[in-house]
């Protein structure tokens, strides 16, 4: 199955510049024969978007909002699954959230992770922490998330697997040697520990606050990292093989943006 990951410029938005480089992204790898297709994180409203609004009240709206739901006609467009990562509040609660929705081949969202492991600060102070840890159901495989930081914390990864995790996709937003040290490091313990790959899909672009320019997105397996790319805006492609649990490709391809 070939996969794409977004390695794009979308932490600084607008929300309006951001859904115009999804869209162009998500179709692109469409076009090039992705079936899933994965955003960095919180990729709709932009990583800092709170911080824009430090002084007035955050505004997140229910998911899928009107903003999501073209996301959801395009992949069921396409037919293809994709991991669009954004803020939403809860309908029940009225609690705000770092998730990744998955959004099916049929256009409805199969399921949804909230990071656990939000920070403090502007950034993702706004966030409430998520309560659960599940897989989703993607037709006849099952994916784990884990949002950035949560991979930091091999037990999530370990949690996963046991709940029938075949691989992790980690949207992130994480700098070289940001938050504890190289991100790297993170992935590769919690690969091994798990037994599972993690598909990684950060983000690029220099912001005042924090500097994406060389952060990497990656696949690591079997606790070593096996493709890696940090750089200029693009689809990363990679395909890879279920039953083995490996990727077929020996590099990305890389279709710039």
């Amino acid at each position: 199955m070939r996969v794409a990951l977004l390695h794009v410029d979308v932490s600084g938005g607008p929300e309006s510049k951001n859904l115009a480089i999804l869209t162009n992204g998500v179709r692109l790898a469409a076009e090039a024969g992705a079936k899933w297709i994965v955003t960095p994180e919180t990729a709709v409203q932009g990583y800092f978007f709170a911080c824009e609004r430090e002084h007035k009240p955050v505004v997140i709206p229910v998911q899928p909002s009107p903003a999501v739901e073209p996301f959801q006609r395009l992949a069921a467009n396409c037919r293809v699954t994709v991991f669009l990562c954004c803020a939403e509040q809860d309908a029940v609660t009225g609690k705000y959230y770092n998730s990744c929705l998955v959004l099916g081949p049929d256009g409805n969202i199969l399921g949804r992770h909230r990071k656990k492991q939000a920070h403090s600060g502007v950034s993702e102070g706004w966030a409430a922490k998520g309560e659960h840890l599940e897989p989703v159901k993607c037709g006849e495989k099952t994916a784990g998330i884990l949002i950035c930081a949560d991979s930091w914390y091999q037990e999530n990864a370990v949690a996963l697997a046991q709940k029938g995790a075949e691989l992790i996709v980690v949207p992130a937003a994480w700098p070289p040697n940001g938050c504890g040290g190289p991100p790297e490091n993170a992935w590769k313990r919690a690969s091994a520990a798990s037994g599972r790959a993690l598909w990684v899909c950060n983000q690029t672009g220099k912001q005042e606050r924090l500097d994406f320019t060389h952060a990497q997105s990656a696949v690591v397996i079997g606790g070593e990292m096996r493709l890696e790319y940090a750089g200029e805006p693009a689809v990363l492609l990679f395909d890879w093989d279920f039953k083995e649990q490996n990727t077929v490709s020996s590099e990305f391809t890389i279709l710039a943006l």
